[in-house]
């Protein structure tokens, strides 16, 4: 990918080594100069993040149905008209290939699904998220859900914006409350619209809470 074909307003994430943990943390393009890169400072948990000057990191976007990335360095920081970074332009953007954890929001929204058999005659089921991340989604359900059972999703983000897809149940919680469960689900053949949608998602409702004060 040419450097030249970066767009303001494009999302990115941000990758941050700790030790043996990796995160991955989303930001935007805001300004683009002749060398350097404005991009909104990301967030954890609702909070904005400190990073330091000189510090490196790798910033990662799509391109093509491609992901790509480059490695840059913080060179400043501002807080007015909205916190950002400004980083080293790339001088190089490279296809990377790698399985992430996606960055999780807790939040509640309204989920149907239907567990897919053989006879296909399952009813259409109802629960609420936990949580949602562009991996895959913790949700909350009285269905009789089996862990490694594949179902058919959808989640609506908001009134405009509905997405579906297959996904796996890796995971059961048993919930004392309300005779319901919690289900882990992983997406399995979702479209990378509809993840970039997720993902775009997460970050406008994180800076969205940012500005009303939400952590």
């Amino acid at each position: 990918m040419n450097p030249n074909n970066l767009k303001i307003n494009q999302l990115v994430e941000i990758e941050l080594n700790e030790g043996h943990k990796t995160e991955y943390l989303p930001s935007r393009i805001e300004e683009i100069k002749e060398d350097y890169l404005y991009i909104s400072m990301p967030m954890r948990k609702g909070t904005l993040l400190p990073m330091r000057l000189g510090q490196e990191i790798k910033v990662i976007t799509r391109y093509k149905n491609s992901t790509v990335g480059f490695l840059t360095r913080i060179v400043g920081r501002r807080r007015e008209p909205i916190p950002y970074l400004i980083i080293n332009k790339p001088e190089v953007i490279l296809p990377i290939k790698q399985k992430r954890e996606y960055v999780r929001l807790n939040v509640s929204l309204p989920v149907r699904f239907k567990i897919i058999d053989e006879e296909d005659k399952n009813e259409i089921e109802e629960g609420i998220t936990i949580d949602i991340s562009a991996g895959g989604v913790l949700f909350s359900t009285k269905a009789e859900v089996k862990k490694g059972q594949k179902i058919e999703i959808e989640i609506t983000l908001s009134l405009e914006k509905t997405f579906s897809c297959q996904a796996d149940a890796i995971r059961i919680f048993e919930k004392a409350e309300n005779n319901a469960i919690w289900v882990a689900v992983e997406y399995n053949d979702i479209s990378e619209a509809d993840r970039d949608r997720i993902f775009k998602f997460i970050f406008e409702k994180q800076r969205e809470w940012i500005k009303k004060g939400i952590t």
